[in-house]
């Protein structure tokens, strides 16, 4: 009988199976025994390497920035770091959803190390950006950066695909029209102001408000209602005197999100007057859409595993109508673009928008929307083809809704 040789790269085989299926099922719905049917081996063979599960996604999201960051730090400007991170960035499309939606449950340590690390790319981006545009301030360079890295990070968030070439040079498109974005001169310094409210929440709208921000920071699954209720200045018990249960407080935040997006993309059609309009105003109240609550466009985009099922299927089903609304505006506008371009090209817009809203240095920015509404036109509008904008000519053809 001849033994089985223990294969050299069993490590890595053990560590991208466990990212594809915390990526495709959620950390908390995956065990070690899902490991090791996926790669065959016994458990043992897997604690050789890890010690639980909670160092397969640790490894697993340091694994994807060491794989970023070498691509990064090989490139030697601006026009290098694109087309490599072109090339790479489909090999790495489960990073930003790890990090994003799974990295919340490695508790605050290991994320700070990872995020420093994260940290450390998006400054090297934001160098190479500014190597190359000396005519923008330093804040200005590193949303430019950010927004670089979302493009290619946007791949995580849809499954859309073109042939390989075809896929490289869409990423390359768009990551070179964010790099040279002609950005206004609003001051980047100046602060938004802090709205507020001059009359106090009711108490189930505060619930509302204190669990979207929890779900958002600490995920679905680590939140009780002890720490709603706290968070609302009550005892856990007290939450039940509003709603019946935890997922209560979840299906209420997402219906209501995809709701008011909805509604924010009809009211902006009905103003437009031609194509070019509608894509315009449907920009900018998507922008303003994800500026108001940066912890409710989390919660739409990271927890929707956990609604029951038939309430997630309507969620599943209002964001593919709102993306094919955009798809028939955008085609209005630019009638030579396929449904996956454009659909990726839709994908990589609202993940910029998204990343920059929920990013702290941004947020605070006076200026952020008009920014964004810079990047996000120019990611649409491929102004190096000039027939897109001579075919949006003539009369209005906006899309029903």
């Amino acid at each position: 009988m001849v033994a089985t040789r223990r294969p050299r790269d069993r490590k890595q085989q053990i560590l991208a199976a466990a990212s594809e299926l915390f990526r495709e099922q959620g950390y908390h719905n995956v065990s070690v025994a899902d490991v090791t049917t996926k790669v065959d081996i016994a458990a043992s063979a897997l604690y050789r390497h890890y010690r639980n599960k909670h160092d397969l996604l640790y490894y697993a999201v340091l694994a994807g920035l060491d794989s970023l960051q070498e691509s990064v730090d090989g490139s030697t400007d601006l026009d290098s770091l694109l087309s490599t991170l072109s090339v790479t960035s489909t090999g790495r499309r489960g990073l930003a959803v790890l990090w994003q939606r799974e990295a919340r449950y490695l508790g605050d340590e290991p994320r700070a190390e990872l995020r420093t690390r994260l940290r450390e790319v998006t400054s090297r981006v934001s160098r190479l950006v500014a190597g190359d545009r000396t005519d923008l301030s330093a804040n200005d360079c590193e949303l430019l950066g950010v927004s670089v890295l979302a493009v290619f990070g946007s791949v995580s968030a849809h499954r859309f695909t073109l042939p390989r070439r075809r896929m490289e040079a869409v990423l390359l498109g768009l990551s070179e029209r964010v790099a040279r974005c002609p950005l206004g001169t609003g001051a980047p310094d100046a602060v938004r102001p802090d709205a507020g409210m001059a009359i106090p929440l009711s108490r189930r709208e505060q619930l509302v408000t204190e669990a979207t921000r929890l779900f958002d920071e600490r995920g679905y699954h680590t939140v009780n209602n002890e720490d709603i209720g706290e968070a609302c200045g009550m005892s856990g018990p007290n939450v039940y005197n509003h709603f019946d249960a935890k997922i209560d407080l979840l299906v209420t935040a997402t219906t209501r999100g995809f709701d008011r997006r909805a509604l924010a993309a009809r009211q902006a059609l009905t103003r437009a007057g031609d194509p070019r309009q509608a894509l315009t105003y449907l920009l900018g109240a998507h922008i303003a859409f994800v500026l108001e609550d940066g912890h409710l466009i989390g919660v739409m985009a990271t927890e929707l595993s956990h609604l029951p099922d038939n309430v997630r299927r309507a969620c599943v089903q209002e964001q593919r109508d709102y993306l094919d609304l955009w798809a028939r505006v955008l085609d209005a506008v630019r009638p030579g673009l396929d449904e996956a371009q454009a659909l990726i090209t839709i994908s990589a817009v609202m993940t910029v928008v998204a990343n920059a809203a929920r990013t702290g240095r941004f947020r605070s920015r006076a200026d952020l929307a008009d920014r964004l509404t810079e990047i996000g036109t120019a990611m649409l509008l491929d102004t190096s083809a000039p027939d897109d904008l001579a075919a949006a000519t003539g009369p209005a053809q906006v899309p029903a809704t």
